[in-house]
């Protein structure tokens, strides 16, 4: 049987017992337009936005895949993935905007609409000067607000590590912001 020919829940299958990444993008491309059209209703985002939710979604399916029971229609888990992650990026707003307003908070009285461009840029410098770890635990904590708790049970981390990235990652960008 191809997987053109496999039911949704012989998909999902497929996918938790082996992470079959051709399994997961057929079970996705069933989805694709229906997940598009609801947050596209849902949301008044801009086509941009809504591709980088569907995106967070798939991620976030894909991870957590072997939480679905099939106790409900994989879509209705998938689009609860999907308002959840619509909910977090209208909590958190544009990441470098918060980024920016935070550090360049002092001077947000004085800079022109070129030197906000700026700031963001710097901003995201900033964030790249970090190694991926200290980004993704800077990043959950700053601007999502999840705790080092939360953080270290989404990234299946110690606390200790959490705490460490975060004091490294702090102390990275504070140091590069008083370069500036």
């Amino acid at each position: 049987m191809s997987l053109k020919q496999a039911s949704v829940e012989q998909l999902v299958a497929i996918v938790q017992v082996s992470g079959d990444t051709t399994a997961f993008n057929e079970l996705f491309s069933r989805y694709d337009n229906k997940l598009r059209g609801f947050l596209a209703f849902k949301s008044a985002e801009q086509r941009q936005d809504i591709d980088d939710l569907v995106q967070e979604t798939y991620v976030k399916a894909f991870l957590n895949i072997q939480q679905f029971q099939q106790q409900a229609q994989f879509s209705t888990w998938l689009l609860r993935i999907a308002i959840n992650e619509m909910l977090q990026a209208k909590r958190s707003g544009n990441i470098f905007s918060a980024l920016k307003q935070r550090w360049f908070a002092a001077e947000a009285g004085t800079l022109s609409h070129t030197d906000n461009t700026a700031a963001q840029l710097d901003a995201a410098t900033l964030i790249a000067s970090l190694s991926t770890i200290q980004q993704q635990v800077f990043v959950y904590a700053e601007f999502y607000g999840y705790s080092q708790t939360e953080i270290a049970d989404k990234m299946q981390i110690p606390l200790g590590s959490v705490k460490t990235y975060m004091m490294q990652a702090r102390t990275t960008l504070d140091r590069s912001n008083a370069q500036c």
